[in-house]
């Protein structure tokens, strides 16, 4: 099959499917006509990670109905979402408040001025598009850590969130391909990749497609050496079976390996399901409020949505499943009476149930830089030099291999160690001991892009994994139409900074390291040597700081009575009946690391627990 018809036949190639007799499908289409009230057994609204595997689950055995307020992101990003390096162009990623939109495919939304991080009004990308946030990621798959899954587990009351009993549903969610050592042609890079540590299981079926990428950034290949020259060797079991910490990784990424594009939540489960269940997609469609039943109050039963102006009700005969991310979710229980009462009649809102934990407990793990020239060649600077053009083109069209295959990038996790760990606070000490003993306190990124003249920027950053500054989300309105506000709570708690200090002295510490020397061009570019005492690099901090977009917590899962508690552990919302909020805002905190092996897995879970009554 040509690549061009390969990009397109996530829809197009279902197009012979019968309509069964449905009057609201457009004929051999899963793209249901706007306008018109009608009921499903299942309403999900957000046609994101988690939304569309929850909603392919139930179509298996029911009707379902998915909202979405985007597109399809193959049209309106093009090759930028398709196409694994297009992920360095998309402009929108960029964080600053003038960052240039794109509303085909993303909210919008900017942050309230973070007052631990400089008054920085932060741009946070959102996935808007069907796929969401896995339509424009960066496509890394790991999971997090068994003492995690565990605290998970203890917090919420159900051990079904251990990693023992998660396991099953990260397997069920994708189908795993062994590296292509042949197209990598990095025998230094080599994966340590075991297939009898039965973590994942192909025959169970998994429709995401989890691979290694087809070609390896040279630079980054001297980064593990730096990496490894201060503790964090190569992990012997990879990133997928429960451990992180003091180790580094090759992960696999989220790509097809046949073609080198995107698997996304909706060119995996959705492709499956519009060509195997009846499932019914609203495009460009924005929920305005849950309606509940007016003979039970609490009982929610219905959707009102709005499609381009066009106002009409799409009505749940089993439940409401709300999906639409760590910001809108909070925002749409509060505008539909789900809330801290406080807030809800300060904006005539009538109260359906008083939930003072909505929109609070905003989790986000951080990034900072610490950037260096070197003199190898990297991905970015190979696709940026027009010179490259032509064969970088060709290697990747006609075999899948080359730069424009790969965002893969070299993972490292760790808790700081005891020669730096000694100048934290005793009160900061207490407070990261009280984690998980295998939690990892840092993630280093090990990544390069191009520079002037296509030279190599090479970068080992941290991110902060067990970040204890909160944050929350409110609203300014009862409409969905106002942008949510959003306050990140960056660097609030001070432990978040003493953290973060000796993060980079640890970062500083592998570009110092013999291993990197033949590489490493000048002088470090950022911070840069004039930044050099705690309360300089503070102060870099401060005002650097930036997004890895894993926000998470805002609808926290929880027992029943914990103050900050939105869902019970299937997810449930506390208060009414037939509501249940699954996607990362459910999470009751920020797992260790990169989330999207999380979101599939958890909404998987819950599509289980619906399935057998629960």
């Amino acid at each position: 099959m040509p690549r061009s018809a390969v990009l397109l036949s996530c829809f197009f190639g279902v197009l012979a499917i019968a309509s069964a007799g449905s009057q609201q499908r457009l004929r051999s289409s899963a793209f249901a006509v706007p306008g018109t009230n009608v009921s499903y057994d299942y309403v999900v609204v957000g046609g994101g990670t988690a939304g569309l595997t929850i909603a392919s689950r139930l179509a298996e055995w029911a009707s379902v109905a998915v909202i979405e307020a985007g597109g399809i992101y193959e049209f309106d990003n093009g090759n930028l979402s398709v196409v694994p390096s297009g992920v360095m162009g998309m402009s929108f990623l960029g964080t600053a408040e003038n960052t240039p939109k794109q509303p085909l495919m993303d909210w919008g939304l900017i942050s309230a001025p973070q007052s631990g991080a400089g008054n920085q009004r932060i741009r946070y990308a959102q996935g808007k598009t069907l796929g969401g946030s896995s339509a424009i990621n960066t496509g890394g798959y790991h999971r997090g850590t068994a003492g995690a899954y565990q605290r998970w587990a203890d917090v919420v009351g159900d051990q079904s969130y251990t990693f023992s009993n998660l396991l099953p549903y990260f397997k069920k969610s994708c189908h795993l391909t062994p590296p292509n050592l042949e197209k990598r042609n990095t025998p230094n890079t080599t994966v340590i990749f075991d297939p009898t540590a039965k973590v994942f299981d192909n025959s169970l079926g998994g429709v995401l497609q989890v691979s290694w990428a087809n070609w390896v950034d040279p630079t980054t290949t001297w980064l593990a050496l730096g990496l490894k020259a201060i503790g964090l060797p190569l992990s012997i079991v990879g990133f997928s079976s429960g451990i992180l910490s003091g180790y580094s990784a090759w992960i696999p990424t989220t790509i097809s390996p046949r073609h080198a594009t995107r698997s996304s939540s909706e060119s995996s489960y959705l492709k499956q399901s519009i060509e195997r269940t009846q499932i019914m997609i609203y495009l460009h469609t924005q929920a305005l409020r849950i309606l509940f039943d007016s003979d039970r109050p609490g009982r929610a039963n219905a959707v009102a949505v709005s499609t381009q102006g066009l106002e009409y009700t799409i009505s749940a005969n089993k439940e409401v499943i709300i999906s639409t991310g760590v910001f809108h979710s909070p925002q749409l229980l509060m505008v539909s009476g789900i809330g801290p009462r406080v807030t809800l009649e300060a904006h005539g809102i009538p109260v359906i149930a008083n939930l003072p934990g909505v929109g609070q407990n905003l989790q986000d793990e951080l990034s900072f830089l610490v950037l260096n020239e070197v003199n190898t060649p990297s991905g970015g600077a190979i696709i940026a030099n027009p010179e490259n053009t032509a064969s970088i083109l060709k290697e990747y069209l006609e075999d899948a291999k080359g730069p424009m295959s790969s965002v893969g990038v070299l993972m490292s996790f760790e808790k700081i160690p005891p020669e730096l760990r000694q100048n934290f606070t005793e009160k900061t000490k207490s407070a990261l001991d009280s984690l998980p003993a295998d939690w990892p306190e840092v993630e280093y990124l090990a990544a390069a892009v191009s520079g002037p003249n296509f030279t190599s920027i090479a970068s080992i950053s941290p991110i902060l994994t067990a970040p204890l500054s909160r944050g929350n989300v409110t609203i300014t309105s009862s409409s969905m139409a106002d942008p949510p506000v959003i306050d990140m709570g960056w660097l609030t708690d001070p432990a978040d900074a003493e953290v973060a200090v000796a993060a980079i002295k640890r970062c500083r510490q592998a570009w110092a390291s013999d291993a990197l020397q033949p590489i490493k061009v000048g002088s470090e570019i950022l911070p840069g040597e004039a930044v050099s005492t705690d309360e300089e690099i503070v102060d870099y901090l401060r005002q650097t700081a930036a997004p890895i977009w894993h926000a998470s917590a805002t609808c926290a899962m929880g027992k029943l009575g914990d103050v900050h508690a939105v869902v019970d552990s299937k997810a449930r919302v506390f208060g009414v009946e037939r509501l249940r909020v699954v996607d990362a805002s459910s999470f009751p905190f920020a797992l260790p690391g990169h989330p999207q092996a999380s979101v599939y897995a958890f909404a998987e879970k819950i599509a289980d627990d619906i399935k057998n009554g629960r």
